[in-house]
């Protein structure tokens, strides 16, 4: 490149913090000057004239890197964070009482704040983390999550009969959950690969989803199998409404619905040859064994009080001592006990809100892969609130499945922060998006960067306009 238009962008970029948009606008503004040189050239300037015409029209560097500084300026998804700030403190107050059980029900509130610790310093890492790294290792990431469950099976810790859990040094990761995310983060690398590419694409995603889910089943984690089978409903239907196959839609749906039946048949399959899996569903028939939970949930939430911890207990019982698992699956009855049913109701309150928010936000992301990488995220998480919200309310079939930033869930905190800290880096680098990225996912209802009169206008209404 000509060493003035060097000198020029060198000073437009000392104007600009973030480094990483320096190379792309360096490049479009590199562009702009080029094709006004030829204008001039065209116009009759020699080549050196020419070239210092277009520099001259330009502009101020300093007002050009001012406000291209503000428009590629990190954003931060502030309500997302607060509300689970409020959601984690929420269930960091029950933790800290659930600590004073009795009779060794009592959980280690050390260790959860060890892993609170670990789950912020997760989301953090992935809020500075640039998820666009994570689209071109897709296949890895997915192939990781078939080793970590296929090794789980044959090393894990056995836990009521079942191999779900794999120690790393002094802990120990739930591979299910930990998987789950791995092939969602493929599963929005892999959409990308397959855009414009027809219902044979589609056919392809729901083999590699099928698979995964398959393998879930048959660890046996049932509940984590049928929210990732959720979430990958969601973005590929999705998908199919954003026109991101291209071609014919309804051929699409017709493709999600016939392999989407395979892994229904899998999961049903995989309850009623199941005797255990089968009576979880008929609980309510038998409330002196299988479906003494779900009983006991509706006798704490009747003789909970509006506010504060209830005083009441059954047949001389406390809540620890005859609610099982008071601190993970009927964590909201233990909410509800512990602090009185308003509070119950503002968490489920705020709970529906930080959904709504998290689909709001991905909504307006601008970049194809961070939205359904963005959407996967959020999916998943909705999935484990509503049917924890459910399960607490006897609305859904008893299934080991927690509140995410509320339950006692070791490294389930910590995956679930993840997710956030996902949603949240998407959305820090929703303005930094290329110039030449930002062309190829969407035509520009206006210019960006264009001249008049010779000088050069910078439009950020039309760019948030994209």
């Amino acid at each position: 490149m000509n060493k003035k238009i060097e000198a020029f962008l060198d000073e437009v970029c000392i104007h600009i913090d973030y480094k990483a948009v320096h190379k792309d606008l360096r490049e479009e503004l590199g562009e702009h000057i080029n094709d006004l040189k030829e204008e001039n050239i065209a116009n009759g300037y020699d080549e050196e004239k020419a070239l210092d015409l277009a520099i001259s029209a330009m502009g101020n560097t300093e007002e050009i890197g001012i406000k291209l500084n503000r428009q590629h300026k990190p954003q931060t998804e502030w309500s997302l964070l607060i509300l689970t700030a409020i959601i984690t403190i929420i269930g960091g107050i029950v933790m800290f009482s659930s600590s004073k059980f009795v009779d060794g029900r009592a959980i280690d509130f050390s260790r959860y704040i060890v892993f609170s610790a670990m789950g912020i310093s997760t989301m953090t890492a992935l809020y500075y983390f640039d998820y666009t790294k994570f689209k071109n290792i897709s296949m890895p990431i997915y192939i990781s999550g078939i080793l970590l469950i296929l090794v789980t099976m044959l090393i894990g810790i056995q836990v009521n009969g079942v191999k779900r859990w794999l120690v790393i040094g002094n802990f120990s990761i739930s591979s299910p959950e930990f998987a789950s995310v791995l092939f969602l983060i493929a599963f929005a690398g892999f959409l990308e690969k397959y855009r414009g590419k027809g219902a044979i694409s589609i056919i392809k995603l729901i083999i590699q989803g099928a698979f995964s889910v398959f393998l879930l089943i048959l660890m046996p984690s049932a509940a984590t199998a049928f929210v990732l089978a959720v979430a990958y409903a969601v973005v590929l239907i999705t998908a199919i409404m954003r026109n991101h196959f291209s071609k014919n839609k309804k051929s699409q749906f017709m493709a999600v619905f016939a392999g989407g039946a395979v892994p229904v048949i899998l999961f049903i399959y995989s309850v009623i040859t199941n005797p255990y899996k089968l009576k979880r569903l008929t609980v309510k028939a038998d409330l002196s064994g299988a479906g003494y939970p779900q009983y006991m949930a509706n006798t704490w939430l009747s003789i909970s009080s509006w506010f504060g911890k209830t005083e009441a207990t059954y047949n001389g019982y406390s809540l620890d001592m005859s609610l099982p698992n008071a601190t993970g699956e009927y964590i909201l009855v233990n909410v509800i006990a512990t602090l009185g049913w308003a509070v119950g109701i503002v968490l489920v309150l705020l709970i529906g809100i930080f959904i709504v928010r998290m689909f709001m936000t991905t909504s307006k992301i601008k970049n194809r892969y961070g939205f359904y990488l963005s959407m996967s995220a959020c999916t998943i998480l909705s999935a484990q609130f509503l049917i924890s919200i459910l399960i607490n309310f006897n609305l859904f079939p008893l299934a080991s499945v927690n509140m995410p930033f509320v339950s006692y869930a070791g490294t389930g905190y910590v995956i679930n922060m993840a997710l956030v800290g996902i949603i949240l880096s998407v959305w820090r680098r929703n303005n930094l998006i290329s110039y030449k990225e930002n062309v190829l996912n969407k035509p520009f209802k206006k210019d960006i960067v264009s001249f008049s009169d010779g000088k050069l206008i910078i439009d950020l209404k039309a760019w948030k306009q994209q």
